[in-house]
């Protein structure tokens, strides 16, 4: 099967990026009508894994024979395929996948076939130059000509399909020789740019609406809304709302408000659980603060000596780190 789809520039509408889409059907037309998307000129390119976890099995299966609609292969079309080619009589379930065992037993290989045609990258031609989709990632350093004829790879195939490096390590250095490309896979709050790659997976298949990428405008929707994607920016705005959670909690403490500051260390946890998924370089230092968070959550429950020594005792272990920073905006230079 071929592994690179072409898709000429559209002159008659608008091309726009989904990321995964997991069988949510109703959240992906809910999205495509607020963009007033018009099936008969508009197209909509997929990053892959539009199977499992979500309720519309039937609609998804059926956005596969739609003449607008095109998508690469994911990691989870792929689970599936190689489940069924090892054993087809296997009552496979894994990743989300209940739906398949609610499938006529000859209607089976049509699927998978199917799924098995799809393309493993997706080259969209533009005005302002070529838009490359895959499901995971490019190889760090590779150019998009590079990647797309070495596709008969099985180790580029497999970054193709599973790859998080780019987005975990957060490289911005980009893909030579395309202008975008659109990847899903690794989960994330907001849609990400990383050089000229555009993280597009804000849900993994959970709870909410889904980012769909204009090729037109270079803007993500979410919801029909612009979804920004300058991430300093949101780190900075939730560092921001993070210390201004600490300074609250810092206040319950002094007037030993046991509840309300139970309630204000789970709401500095959730701020620094959001920092977490936004910033993923610097996963080390978040941890960190995650672990700080558990432990604010147990010195609320403290008091007297033992609240002033856990002070010290946290004081001492993050001294010389951003954490440390923290901890002294919220005790000051000696603990009281």
């Amino acid at each position: 099967m071929p592994h690179l789809l072409k898709l000429l520039q559209n002159h008659a509408g608008r091309d726009f990026v989904v990321g995964d889409i997991h069988f949510k059907t109703r959240e992906l037309h809910k999205g495509l009508q607020a963009l007033s998307f018009d099936k008969s000129v508009d197209r909509l390119i997929a990053v892959g894994d539009l199977i499992d976890r979500g309720p519309g099995m039937l609609d998804g299966l059926k956005l596969l024979g739609e003449p607008w609609f095109f998508t690469v292969k994911g990691n989870h079309e792929q689970m599936l395929i190689d489940a069924y080619r090892a054993n087809p009589r296997l009552p496979y379930s894994a990743h989300g996948a209940w739906w398949w065992l609610t499938i006529d037993d000859e209607s089976k290989p049509m699927v998978i076939d199917k799924l098995d045609s799809l393309p493993m990258a997706i080259e969209v031609e533009t005005a302002q130059g070529v838009v490359g989709v895959v499901h995971a990632d490019v190889p760090v350093g590779l150019a998009w000509d590079d990647f797309t004829q070495g596709l008969d790879n099985t180790q580029i195939q497999d970054v193709a399909l599973w790859g998080r490096e780019r987005i975990k390590k957060h490289h911005r250095g980009g893909v030579p020789g395309a202008w975008r490309v659109c990847v899903g896979h690794t989960w994330i709050p907001h849609s990400l740019r990383l050089g000229n790659v555009l993280a597009l997976d804000v849900t993994g298949g959970g709870d909410g609406p889904l980012a769909i990428y204009s090729l037109q405008d270079d803007v993500v929707y979410v919801d029909g809304k612009a979804s920004g994607l300058d991430q300093a920016e949101r780190l900075g705005e939730q560092l921001n709302e993070l210390e201004q959670s600490l300074t609250s909690l810092k206040t319950l403490l002094s007037v030993n408000k046991l509840i309300e500051s139970q309630i204000a260390s789970r709401d500095a946890e959730a701020r620094a659980q959001q920092i977490t998924s936004t910033w993923l370089t610097l996963a080390d230092d978040i941890t960190a603060i995650q672990q700080l968070m558990n432990a604010l959550h147990g010195l609320s429950l403290l008091s007297g000596e033992h609240r002033v020594a856990k002070q010290e005792e946290l004081q001492t272990r993050y001294a010389g780190t951003p954490t440390g920073d923290l901890l002294t905006r919220l005790f000051g230079s000696g603990c009281k």
